[in-house]
């Protein structure tokens, strides 16, 4: 008779998703659509966005090129909108940061009108898009602090607005309204999906490698296994064993239960089994943890649909070349950042409009990460705008950055 006794970690899906979200019954669910299948994926989400650190460099990286330095307009009252867009004092660029991590982290981004009936006054607030869930009706969303905590349509906590283009009464009286934007999925239509998602995988494993790594430092690199003890025969002295095991991993390391332990009964009166004996697993040769982690950070970039010389990170060690991230920024632009400012200055023009604001020759200030240096103009010219001292009668400064490069071809010239 034999007596197991397994000390493992218990597996638990990090991950969520039916393939669609669309609903030909809306009457078969009482309030909400759900967001994932148990309809927790944006904690899921903002999880890894959280533990993985090259998956939340990149996702931050993204949403301070995209935001740029900030939001301008000529225009009087779209500047004075963007200095002040709500009562909290806060600025205009602050807001749509928020909005820009959200939509860029979810799919999905949300933020709120406020107004009154005579449309004399227009406030803008973000709201977090892990709250936010969407009613069957398709006519108001539902706000809850945690939904895991949800109790029904009589929540205290829950909180219900009226989809834009419709305004509901607030407990304030004035009208609001939420705004949803999201990243378009075929065969999804209430919710959108984030780009990576496709290799949400890769997010996955760089996750569970960095945790392998921390398992292994913690447990001082000692290899888990196997450990066989024989002559234990009846579930009592199993527990004893049990409770001195614990006391011992407690006392060493919290990752002591990844040693499976299995309790083997004598095969007679006085005849062992088999002897005592630990059976190591070697994870590290055999997976190769280390490759695997840097093929999953590698593989990041790519799903984000990103940049590695925009990134705070690369694999390669090739040195600061201001050739590529200029060039890739570029591109970047074209891309990704220029489409998705696009999409929230549209967003709010669109919305602003219905309260009577008119965002005019609204723009976002974009800089590149370094600046490159105009051929075209005199020395002199290049060190004023860089801040050093300089001189226009020199006969040096006099001269074209092109034909200095042609008069001293070396990397030296850079420096001016």
């Amino acid at each position: 008779m034999k007596f197991p006794r397994l000390y493992e970690f218990t597996y638990a899906p990090v991950l969520d998703l039916v393939d669609t979200d669309v609903i030909l019954d809306p009457s078969a669910l009482k309030l909400f659509v759900p967001f994932g299948m148990d309809n927790a994926l944006p904690r899921q989400l903002i999880k890894l966005a959280r533990e993985v650190p090259v998956h939340r460099a990149i996702l931050n990286s993204k949403t301070n090129y995209i935001l740029g330095q900030g939001i301008q307009s000529s225009d009087p009252a779209t500047a004075s909108f963007l200095a002040a867009p709500n009562n909290r004092k806060e600025l205009f660029p602050a807001t749509l940061k928020k909005m820009c991590f959200d939509y860029l982290t979810f799919g999905n981004c949300y933020y709120e009108l406020v107004t009154n009936k005579k449309r004399s006054f227009v406030y803008v607030y973000h709201q977090d898009a892990s709250r936010v869930r969407l009613h069957v009706d398709g006519k108001q969303a539902l706000i809850h602090p945690c939904w895991d905590l949800f109790r029904g349509s009589n929540d205290k906590n829950l909180k219900s607005i009226s989809l834009f283009p419709q305004f509901s009464k607030g407990d304030d009286g004035l009208l609001h309204a939420l705004v949803h934007i999201k990243d378009y999925e075929p065969e999804f239509t209430w919710y959108g999906i984030p780009s990576y998602f496709a290799g949400i995988r890769n997010v996955i494993i760089s996750g569970l490698t960095n945790i392998w790594n921390q398992t292994r430092l913690e447990s001082s690199f000692a290899t888990p296994g196997l450990l066989v003890i024989p002559g234990v025969n009846s579930d009592e002295a199993a527990d004893e064993l049990d409770a001195m095991f614990k006391q011992y991993k407690g006392a060493l390391s919290s990752k002591a239960n990844e040693i499976i332990i299995q309790y083997l009964s004598d095969l007679g009166p006085g005849i062992s089994s088999q002897e005592a004996k630990f059976i190591s697993f070697n994870r590290e040769k055999e997976d190769n943890w280390t490759e695997l982690h840097k093929q999953s950070e590698i593989s990041l970039i790519t799903i984000h649909n990103w940049f590695r010389s925009l990134t705070p990170y690369s694999e390669e060690k090739s040195g600061f070349d201001s050739g590529r991230i200029l060039n890739e920024y570029e591109v970047a632009m074209a891309t990704v950042i220029r489409p998705i400012q696009g999409i929230f200055i549209q967003s709010l023009q669109n919305t602003l409009a219905e309260c009577a604001l008119q965002l005019k020759d609204i723009e976002f200030i974009n800089t590149p990460p370094i600046s490159r240096i105009n051929p075209m103009k005199y020395v002199w010219e290049v060190r004023r705008d860089t801040g050093l001292d300089y001189n226009p009668t020199d006969p040096i400064q006099k001269l074209l950055v092109l034909q200095l490069k042609n008069t001293y071809p070396s990397s030296d010239t850079l420096s001016l």
